[in-house]
Parts: C-alpha cells; structure tokens; sequence
C-alpha cells in the first residue's frame, strides 16, 4: 500500500518525506530491539516507534527503511524533521496510542495480528 493511502486511512499525516505517493509499505515494526528490527526490515517496512531524537532515523537509513510511524500525535523536534528531510526518511504522525496504531496497521495492510506487538 502507498503510504500515503495508508496515511490517510490511519487518519495520520506526513510530516517529512519525499514523494509519500510513491512509497510502498507492506509490512510494519513495532518493538523496542534494534537487533530484531535489523532482521526484520526491508525496503517496504514502516517503523512504529515512540523515539522522537534523530537516532531512530540513522538506523532507519542504515537498513533502509522508508517511513517511521510517531505513535500518540508526538510532535517531533526540529532536529528531527531536518534529519528526516536530508535523509528522505518520511515521517508519519498517528493520532492513536499504539494498541490503535498497531489495530489499524494490521488491518490496513491486511496482515494477521501478531500478539508480540499487541
């Protein structure tokens, strides 16, 4: 699904990014270990993360993830959208906790829920 499609569904927004139209996603991460998420993410996965400092978006660049979804309508900090922006990373802001996030995520993307992320 476009990202932006998925965006809108959530009832999220874009707040960084390069041509969100154009990003696929096709599956999400939503746990707290790097070590997992640098064996779990591709090039279509989207982050879900409660991080608002620039760190999550060098691991996201280094595995080449495309999108990071801001769970709780967290306002991330300027620092962080200028990191976003000179990477290209595309930050998505969920208005939902991250149980609602997750729900949506699962049904959004047509994906079975996992119980490890709930």
């Amino acid at each position: 699904m476009k990202l932006d499609a998925l965006a809108e569904q959530m009832g999220a927004f874009i707040v960084s990014g390069r041509e969100p139209h154009r990003v696929e996603i096709s599956r999400f991460y939503a746990d707290d270990k790097i070590s997992e998420l640098l064996t779990a993410a591709c090039g279509k996965t989207l982050v879900v993360s409660r991080l608002l400092n620039p760190h999550i978006l060098r691991v996201a660049e280094l595995i080449d993830v495309p999108a990071i979804c801001l769970i709780d309508n967290l306002t991330p900090e300027p620092e962080m959208l200028s990191a976003a922006a000179e990477r290209g990373t595309a930050l998505v802001i969920s208005p939902l906790d991250r149980a609602g996030t997750l729900k949506c995520l699962y049904q959004c993307l047509g994906l079975e829920a996992r119980l490890r992320h709930e």
